[in-house]
This record gives structure tokens, C-alpha cells and sequence, in this order.
């Protein structure tokens, strides 16, 4: 693989977690640097493979990620008010499925596993930093942007649910569930001091973001660790507990103050997350096929239009009913063709995801489709050693 595509494509994953820092422009709201890097990636990996003339070998994962975007480009043209307003949107799912598919071919090839642990470790480490800083700018009374809203928590001079450099702390969350994934894979061949600070740091950092998503992270961790059948047992409870406990968040309204945690109520009116996943089946039901359209909001709560808060939901009220399908026939797929022992690391934290994905809308999670990718490497075959492979396994080792 040319040092090109390599660094490329590690500098976007580097990129993942900052979101708003550097600022990006242009484009849409939610680009961000890491996009542009990423597109760089793909352009200079087509150009390698056009001049090498060795094409990937395509597999039933790529067919439904070639499904999913165009049951969204359906969406697009058909089901969207403004089709114009919404194809930087579809812009995004192609970045996406693109994404899976460019990590799935890259990760093949050897030595690239440790170089991103690597690149995944480091900006984990300063992401970090980032949220301690704005936690120690918050007791300081210094407000910043490190630092995220309350959503349905009660506010409090005493705590701060941190966001580092992204949207908000779910996201913040979310994230750590992906680099600690990547940290703890038997491939990342991380030194055991790096890991451990490492898995630390995303410790702290996702149990100062006080979302549901520490949940899930605690979940992956579980099913990293799951090598004996007792701790599979104990995993399988645990998360089929996580599972029901954030949907019944979901239903109930808690009134919740982490700095009075025994102060705490349940409200008698449905809570926001409740009301947008009713509104967004009612959604579902109105428009089965492709769904209200590609970038529209199909929730309604307190007279506001939103997403559903529920990722399964939102696809289907967004895309339609066959996008669903196809968003979960592709991990049916990974999952089939998984390589036997189970990469722990990696499938728990998919299974992380998984739950964490009850309570948002993490379909436009980069990191998760990175993660998609990386499955997709455990079902493919092994890279052919032919000269090619040889040359770009001594430019890795360099």
C-alpha cells in the first residue's frame, strides 16, 4: 500500500473525534476535516487500484452497503421536499458505505491493524485531554465549547457533562465505545502500558460525559473479557439488562441530578425521547417504502420537529422499511462471515454500539462504519501475498 493512501487514511481516523477543531467551513454543518481527509484517501486508493489493475474482489457485505445507499438515494429523489437542500446529506451516506468498504480493503492488507491502534490511541489520549480541560475551565467558571448541555439532566454547578471537541457528549460517548475497540484488539499489538492508559483515559472520559452510553461502553468491556463460558453467560445478562434499562429510560422521565443521585424522580409526563419515537412510527407507518425523506427530521416533540433518538426507528422513518433491512441484513452478513476465534474487541463493541444505538441515532456515526469496515475484514479472505502484497508489506514495516 503506497505511504500516500496510508497516511491519508490514518489522518482521517485521527480526525474522527474532532468534529468542530478544527473549523470546517463549508459543505454542511456536520462535515469536518476528517471528510475532506477521507476523500483524499478514497480518490489516491481508486488511483492505486486503476493503475495496479487489482480490483477487490466484491462479497454480499459490499452488496448491501450498494443497497443501502440507494434506498436512500430513493429517498432522496422521491420522499424529500427539497432534494436539493438534502444531497449533501446523501453525500454523507456515500462517505459512509464508502468508508466500510475503502477500511475493509485497507485493513487487509498487513501491518495496518497496529498503525491505526496507534493513530486511534493517540487521538483518544488528547480527546482526553480535550474533556478534562474543559472540565477544569468549567469548575474555574470559564464556559467553553468542551463542554456539553445538560439534555435531560438537571443542571448543577457541581458537575459538567463534557463533549470534548464533538457535537455532544452521546456522541463523546460513542466515540470511546469505537477507539476503545480498536485499543484493545489482539491485531493493534499495542505495548500493554499504552492500552492500559489508553482504555483508562476513555474510561474517565466517557463516565464524565453522564450519558446513556456508559452503558454500552461498560457492555463492550464486558464482552472484550468474555473468553470462558461463564463470562459469556454473564455478558449475554448484562447486556440484555443494559438493553431494557435504556428503553425504559426511554419511556419514563427521570429527573436526575448525578451530583444528588438519590434525589431522584420520575416525571408523570412522557419524557421527549418518548414522544419522538411515537411520532417517528406514526412516521413509519405513513410512509413505509422511503420513509419522509432522506435529511428530514420526522419526530415531533413539544410542537419541535427532530430526529427519533432511536437508530433502528429512525432509519425506517426516515429511508423506509427496506433501508432498515438492509442496514441490519449487513451485520446478519459480517456476523455469518465472521472468522472464528470471534474478535472480541471488535463485535463488543459493535455490540456496544448496538445498544448504545436504543437511545440515538448513530447511523451517521463515522466510527461506526469504520467498525463495519474492520468486520468486514474478518469475513474477508486473506490478502494475496503476490508481489504487490510483498511491496506493501515492506513499505508498512518501514
Amino acid at each position: 500500500m503506497s505511504r500516500i493512501v496510508l497516511a491519508l487514511y490514518l489522518t482521517s481516523i485521527a480526525l474522527l473525534p474532532w468534529t468542530w477543531f478544527p473549523p470546517f467551513p463549508w459543505l454542511h454543518e456536520h462535515a469536518q476535516w476528517s471528510d475532506a481527509v477521507f476523500a483524499a484517501a478514497a480518490a489516491a486508493w481508486l488511483i492505486e487500484r486503476w493503475q495496479l489493475g487489482d480490483w477487490p474482489r466484491l462479497r454480499p457485505a459490499h452488496a448491501a452497503l450498494a443497497l443501502y445507499l440507494l434506498f436512500a438515494s430513493l429517498s432522496l429523489l422521491i420522499a424529500t421536499p427539497n432534494p436539493r437542500a438534502g444531497a449533501p446529506k446523501l453525500l454523507g451516506v456515500a462517505e459512509l458505505c464508502t468508508l466500510a468498504f475503502i477500511t475493509s480493503e485497507i485493513a487487509s492488507r498487513p501491518g495496518l491493524s497496529r498503525s491505526l491502534a496507534r493513530v486511534v490511541a493517540l487521538t483518544s489520549l488528547f480527546t482526553a485531554a480535550a474533556a478534562l480541560a474543559g472540565l477544569l475551565l468549567f469548575y474555574a467558571g470559564v464556559g467553553s465549547p468542551l463542554i456539553g448541555i445538560y439534555g435531560e439532566l438537571e443542571p448543577s454547578p457541581w458537575y459538567a457533562r463534557v463533549q470534548a471537541c464533538t457535537y455532544n457528549p452521546n456522541l463523546l460517548a460513542s466515540f470511546c465505545i469505537f477507539a476503545a475497540a480498536i485499543t484493545a484488539r489482539r491485531e493493534g499489538e499495542l505495548s500493554p502500558w499504552l492500552r492500559r492508559i489508553t482504555l483508562a483515559a476513555l474510561w474517565i472520559t466517557v463516565l464524565l460525559t453522564f450519558s446513556r452510553g456508559i452503558l454500552a461502553f461498560a457492555l463492550s468491556a464486558a464482552i472484550r473479557s468474555a473468553d470462558t463460558p461463564r463470562r459469556r453467560a454473564l455478558a449475554t445478562v448484562f447486556g440484555t439488562a443494559c438493553a431494557v434499562l435504556i428503553l425504559s429510560l426511554t419511556f419514563w422521565r427521570p429527573l436526575l441530578n448525578p451530583a444528588r443521585p438519590f434525589d431522584t424522580r420520575f416525571e408523570p409526563a412522557p419524557s421527549a425521547r418518548y414522544q419522538a419515537m411515537v411520532s417517528s412510527l406514526a412516521a413509519v407507518v405513513a410512509h413505509p417504502v422511503l420513509g419522509s425523506g432522506l435529511d428530514t427530521h420526522p419526530a415531533v416533540s413539544q410542537g419541535r420537529t427532530f430526529d427519533a433518538h432511536c437508530t433502528p426507528i429512525n432509519i425506517a422513518a426516515t429511508l423506509g422499511l427496506p433501508a432498515l433491512v438492509t442496514f441490519t441484513g449487513l451485520f446478519v452478513i459480517l456476523w455469518r462471515k465472521r472468522r472464528l476465534p470471534v474478535d472480541l474487541a471488535l463485535w463488543g463493541g459493535l455490540a456496544g454500539l448496538a445498544v448504545d444505538a436504543l437511545a440515538q441515532d448513530i447511523e451517521d456515526f463515522r466510527h461506526l462504519w469504520v467498525l463495519i469496515g474492520l468486520a468486514g475484514v474478518n469475513g474477508a479472505e486473506p490478502a494475496p501475498q503476490s508481489s504487490t502484497g510483498r511491496l506493501e508489506s515492506s513499505v508498512l514495516a518501514d
